[in-house]
């Protein structure tokens, strides 16, 4: 064991001391904390990123006090394993991995050895899934931690995957097989990992052997999937099936060699290569099935509206042969999404498999009984595909140039300037080998407009003005008129530069172009209560909130722009309290929001409670310093005259309090 304490987390979280012996530690969030944080680039985080995690529901304030409570905990830990290894600074927390390990780390090194004695170590070492009994700690961090085991799973059955040739019997097929009972013991429903027994048995003359994994394959699907084995499984005894189409992927340095091809390819074409799925469904043409055949439209519809997937439809289903082969692996992925119906359940089947190892990312069971529509049951399974996908593209190892694109968009909704100039690397790094790609345009404009609004003169001089940002946005839209992004940030652009009823027009083109992605219909909300469509933002933001599984912090600042413009104050103020209060257009809001509805004794309150914080973002950003009479002007978007007098109250207000003058008039 290291220098340190060591974080057993898959399965049930136990931290262990070098000597062995459990530590104790007090609540299950700090243990999570630690979870979440050895997920991360450089194993650490922001404390605002922690606190709405882990405490979504809470006051803003109660949130971070909970954080320091159970960072508490842990240093409480931390003096009882005799070391220090979580460490804060300037509001971010991060693991030092000098002394802290933990069983997944060591899982990786196993799984990176290879040989048949590190496989069944690996498999002495799998206790469960990723932070296992965590999923209800809180609903954002039980979506996020739904997404991260299915990151992690996936890459675990890759690695395993590639270098496994059931054919390779030069020493009786030891280390083939211990690879293969790994993976069944982390997924005894894992098919291709039957098959891949199935085929070694076979090769080594063992034919009663892979009779038996066979019935063992079918009893593993029926208790835990209720679906047979395909008949590429069931062909592999009779030999029915070319080697091709039994599961034995191509060889990993072909693999690379191939997607190398494909992507140089792709530049000298400036074609941007996007993920692909494949959709095959069983029959569905009885007239009592119409919601049925209603539910796999809108999901393709919902994918298709992303316009981040190459999307293909089947005539196969759950069980055509064809359907289960395997593929040449692509860093970019691709997927098969299928659909069966139980006319005597009265439910469907959706399942989602990642085509490069035949794994099984989820498998979920649609009641539409259970739903308030077949537009919600979709945008929930649409919010899971989308996730997977993109998540597993914002690997800084993934240089594929539409993951590329998901790691600059990834870094944008930071809200930082570091994070702004590496985004812009990477957007200009795609621009010189994709010049038709039309969200590099408009992903530059925003982070300009960004730049232009909320970041000093100094940063500003080295950016766009905003005849030039505006020059961006057109040029995406004219590429791509039907990308809700590239529609959304004309908007953006359109309300600088005072033509409100023309960002109300590309407002609206975006919603329409993508009804069940939560976070464009909450964009457009707000965009169209800066327009002045204050009834149909409204209508959008409460769409949004009804799809989102669990609700963004960034969402409740969105909202709180919305009910301003209504002129429901009271209920702006409430849930810009519930927003990251990590901006100062946050801070802004909620001061107007409590000027606006009387409180003024309350909005000073707050601004006094949070001058430590922002004294610290103005400082770090010289944010207004240069001019604040400009800062002022620029971040009133509301185009309605009352709406932006009402506004300005807070304006003024978080100006003089933070660029000069205190709270005094």
């Amino acid at each position: 064991m290291a220098n340190g304490p060591y974080f057993a987390c898959l399965g049930r979280p136990l931290l262990i001391g070098a000597d062995g012996d459990p530590i104790s530690v007090k609540t299950r969030k700090a243990l999570a904390i630690l979870g979440y944080l050895i997920r991360q680039r450089s194993m650490g985080d922001s404390r605002d990123r922690l606190a709405d995690l882990l405490w979504s529901n809470a006051e803003r304030l109660k949130a971070m006090q909970s954080l320091r409570q159970a960072l508490k905990q842990l240093k409480s830990a931390e003096t009882e394993a005799g070391v220090d290894y979580v460490m804060s600074s300037s509001g971010h927390l991060h693991v030092d991995s000098a002394v802290f390990q933990s069983d997944l780390l060591c899982l990786g090194e196993l799984i990176e050895d290879g040989s048949a004695q590190a496989f069944r170590a690996a498999a002495e070492l799998w206790r469960g899934d990723f932070l296992a009994g965590y999923e209800d700690l809180d609903p954002e961090f039980g979506a996020w931690l739904v997404v991260e085991r299915e990151r992690i799973n996936a890459d675990i059955f890759s690695l395993v995957l590639k270098d496994l040739d059931p054919e390779d019997t030069s020493d009786d097929g030891v280390r083939v097989e211990a690879g293969a009972l790994f993976l069944l013991k982390m997924d005894p429903a894992f098919e291709t990992a039957h098959r891949v027994l199935m085929r070694l048995y076979l090769a080594l003359g063992q034919r009663e052997r892979a009779e038996h994994q066979l019935k063992s394959c079918e009893r593993e699907l029926q208790l835990h999937l209720d679906i047979e084995p395909s008949e590429e499984t069931r062909a592999l005894l009779e030999d029915q099936l070319p080697r091709a189409a039994m599961g034995h992927g191509v060889p990993a340095a072909r693999q690379a060699r191939d997607q190398r091809a494909l992507q140089q390819t792709a530049k000298k074409t400036g074609e941007i290569i996007l993920p692909s799925v494949s959709i095959l469904s069983s029959e569905i043409n009885k007239q009592e099935l119409i919601e049925i055949q209603h539910l796999k439209d809108e999901v393709i519809a919902g994918l298709s509206g992303f316009r981040s997937y190459d999307l293909y439809e089947g005539g196969g289903g759950f069980d055509d042969p064809a359907s289960s082969m395997l593929v040449n692996g692509s860093e970019l992925g691709s997927y098969l999404l299928k659909f069966r119906h139980n006319e005597q359940s009265g439910k469907t089947a959706i399942q989602f498999e990642d085509r490069a190892d035949g794994r099984i990312v989820f498998n979920e069971i649609v009641d539409l009984r259970l739903w308030d529509s077949v537009h919600a049951a979709a945008s929930h399974t649409i919010s899971r595909i989308h996730l997977h996908t993109t998540n597993r593209l914002r690997d800084p190892k993934n240089s594929a140039a539409f993951a590329r694109w998901c790691q600059a968009e990834a870094l944008m909704w930071e809200f930082d300037p570091g994070s702004d100039r590496k985004a812009l690397q990477l957007l200009e790094e795609l621009e010189g080998n994709y010049n038709n790609f039309s969200m590099v345009f408009s992903a530059k404009a925003m982070i300009n407009l960004k730049h232009l609004v909320n970041y000093p003169v100094k940063e500003k001089d080295r950016g766009m003005q905003m005849d030039s940002i505006l020059s961006l946005c057109e040029r995406a839209v004219t590429l791509d008129p039907w990308q809700p992004w590239n529609q959304r940030a004309h908007g953006w652009a359109l309300l600088q530069s005072d033509m409100p009823d023309m960002a109300r027009r590309a407002f609206l083109q975006a919603g329409r172009l993508n009804t069940v992605d939560p976070t464009n219909l909450m964009s457009v909300a707000e965009g169209l209560a800066f327009s002045g469509d204050v009834a149909l933002a409204r209508r959008n933001a409460e769409e949004a909130m009804s799809l989102v599984a669990a609700v963004p912090r960034l969402f409740y600042e969105y909202y709180a722009n919305v009910y301003f413009a209504s002129e429901d104050y009271d209920m702006a103020a409430k849930f810009v309290e519930r927003a990251s209060q990590s901006s100062i257009s946050g801070l802004t809001t909620r001061v107007a929001a409590l000027v606006c509805a009387g409180r003024e004794p309350e909005a000073l309150q707050v601004l006094e409670r949070y001058r430590e914080k922002y004294d610290a973002i103005v400082k770090n950003t010289g944010l207004g310093l240069h001019n604040p009479e400009e800062w002022a002007a620029k971040s009133n978007f509301f185009q309605d005259p009352r709406t932006r007098h009402r506004y300005d109250q807070g304006v003024t207000l978080v100006k003089r309090f933070f660029f000069g003058g205190g709270h005094q008039a």
